[in-house]
């Protein structure tokens, strides 16, 4: 278990450049998401600041404890094997709704990772500043997780809305943060990152017809949170070196893990793969050879693009591919 504190050598004064790894939610879509982390400290990417959401925050936990050590993270994701996010089992479901009309499911497992793997510890012990990314539900908000026990922000972070119950904070509920910002590029720039590398688990939209009302919301809100990060990363480009990558999900499942092993090793191929060329040799993020956008047009005569201009052109692409 990490013990530095916010005077720590490791932490870069305030105002410094800082090298950021932002970390997008997925539920069991994470263990992509550690073989991305192992591969790129492969290349010498050395984080100096994490920001999580969901998941994300889990792994992002683990690396701001443990900068030294990414192969870890692969050790407690070996350990989840067979991993189940949720029960499906009708006469389950029926008693867990009439037991708490909210939520689906008890939200046993995330509880059990922080205490088997983070304890009880607190933000002021990271070796390296870690933000967590939670919505309050509330009052409507985005919330970033700074300071105080890791605990009840990780909690706070993953409680997927109508899966898991919100979590109760200081009089607010509290629910995942991806409903407010899947892959939190704008609050590692808050925190000083002058370079950043994300990992986006948002999976890429079905090529045939959703067929159901769920599956009509479940790629509609995948589109919406794919495009609002898109359009950040081309107005970040502009001003430093952003790369958001977006691995493969085809071979995983979001809400179940049974072979954690045949995992990691068939993504971190991809990994290493998908990531040669994001590094320079010291190991900093460059800068992509063009923005991420709909054709080349980022630019109109009026002008670059405003970010809300961008993000309703890029949503309007999605939607009709």
């Amino acid at each position: 278990m990490a013990t530095g504190h916010g005077t720590s050598p490791s932490r870069a004064a305030p105002g410094d450049g800082l090298a950021a790894l932002v970390l997008g939610g997925g539920g069991a879509f994470g263990i992509v998401q550690a073989a991305y982390i192992q591969a790129a400290y492969e290349y010498g990417f050395r984080p100096q600041l994490v920001v999580g959401t969901s998941v994300g925050a889990l792994n992002g936990a683990w690396v701001a404890l443990h900068p030294g050590d990414p192969e870890g993270l692969l050790h407690v994701w070996l350990g989840l094997n067979p991993l189940r996010l949720m029960d499906l089992r009708p006469h389950r479901l029926l008693r867990r709704l009439l037991r708490s009309p909210i939520s689906l499911c008890t939200n046993e497992i995330v509880p059990e990772l922080i205490m088997r793997h983070l304890g009880g510890s607190s933000f002021e012990e990271t070796e390296i500043p870690l933000g967590v990314v939670a919505t309050n539900l509330s009052r409507g908000e985005k919330r970033l997780f700074l300071e105080g026990s890791l605990e009840q922000a990780i909690l706070a972070s993953t409680a997927i809305p109508g899966v898991f119950a919100p979590v109760e904070l200081d009089g607010d509920l509290y629910v995942d943060g991806g409903v407010v910002a899947s892959v939190d590029l704008a609050s590692a720039v808050e925190m000083g990152a002058t370079e950043i590398l994300a990992i986006d688990l948002t999976p890429a939209p079905a090529r045939a017809a959703p067929r159901t009302a769920v599956g009509v919301l479940r790629q509609s809100f995948g589109i919406l949170s794919s495009a609002s990060t898109t359009a950040m990363e081309a107005c970040l480009a502009r001003q430093m070196p952003v790369r958001v990558m977006k691995p493969d999900l085809s071979q995983v499942s979001p809400w179940k893990l049974d072979d954690s092993a045949g995992s990691i090793a068939h993504n971190l191929r991809l990994a290493r793969e998908a990531l040669a060329g994001v590094f320079d040799t010291d190991g900093h993020v460059t800068a992509s050879c063009r923005l991420p956008g709909i054709g080349d047009a980022t630019e109109s005569a009026a002008g670059p693009l405003r970010f809300d201009q961008y993000f309703h052109r890029r949503v309007k692409a999605q939607t009709a591919g």
